[in-house]
């Protein structure tokens, strides 16, 4: 029934679509060209937030420490921390928040920057995630046009949010609970929630480009955790996407809503 719905939204986008939807609960999962590569945008995002995370709790960062924006951080697209004065102190846990929250690109090139770029390659390598690189740091226009960019896939987004949720994840119980909280306040909600009732949780990261709109997270279904990727390129127009987007969050929510019922009924 869902591959079929979800196969007559397919069926209607103009650009390519990369998904994957997996039940934690139950393991029942749908697969759509999980493994073609896309532009990360700024669910790349995700990953450094996982280095983040792996350095805390190897010890050597604590999210309380305070680091100072500079003017040379500053740089355009999404975010707050751009337009506020240079000299402020904030925190890992600050930028940490704004990164995903916000989306804020000011913030995660500050992370970048004091992470270091090789450091979050290597550990996405360690994880598994095989076609995910971080190749540029946000607005870095000079190495786009070099060919540099970034680049991930559903399956590798998919991985990444089952491990919050598992234990087979290398991060510490408490890392991956943060990591998971931070995601639940995320405020960028006009895709995947749009349609979905009132008070559903989704902890989740967007993403956007000319032609490409993402959107990745866990969704709680009746306090069940299910992960939606949904990752589109070359779309006719960015509305499309966001539409497409509305309408596969309501199908997934409706058929594991009612899966979940059934389940209880027996």
């Amino acid at each position: 029934m869902i591959r079929k719905a979800i196969t007559e939204e397919l069926d209607k986008l103009s650009g390519s679509c990369g998904l994957a939807i997996h039940d934690l609960e139950t393991g029942e999962a749908v697969l759509e060209n999980e493994t073609e590569v896309f532009p990360a945008a700024s669910i790349i995002k995700l990953f450094i937030l996982w280095e983040l995370f792996r350095r805390v709790d190897t010890g050597e960062i604590n999210l309380c420490q305070e680091l100072m924006l500079q003017e040379t951080d500053k740089v355009g697209g999404f975010g707050i921390l751009k337009e506020l004065h240079t000299g402020l102190k904030v925190t890992y846990r600050d930028l940490a928040l704004l990164m995903i929250v916000l989306s804020d690109n000011v913030a995660t090139n500050i992370l970048i920057d004091t992470l270091g770029m090789a450091n979050i390659n290597a550990t996405i390598r360690q994880q598994g995630f095989l076609h995910t690189s971080l190749q540029r740091k946000m607005m870095d226009g000079k190495a786009k046009e070099q060919g540099l960019d970034n680049y991930t896939t559903a399956y590798d987004v998919k991985m990444l949010l089952m491990g919050l949720e598992q234990q087979t994840a290398t991060l510490s119980s408490a890392s991956r609970q943060q990591f998971i909280d931070i995601l639940k306040q995320q405020q960028c909600n006009n895709k995947l929630p749009t349609l979905l009732p009132t008070g559903t949780i989704l902890a989740h990261k967007t993403g956007d480009l000319p032609q490409v709109e993402h959107d990745a997270g866990i969704m709680y279904v009746k306090d069940k955790p299910v992960v939606v990727v949904v990752m589109t390129k070359d779309l006719v127009n960015n509305l499309e996407g966001v539409k497409f987007h509305n309408v596969i969050g309501k199908i997934v929510y409706d058929y594991f809503s009612s899966r979940r019922v059934r389940s209880d009924e027996k």
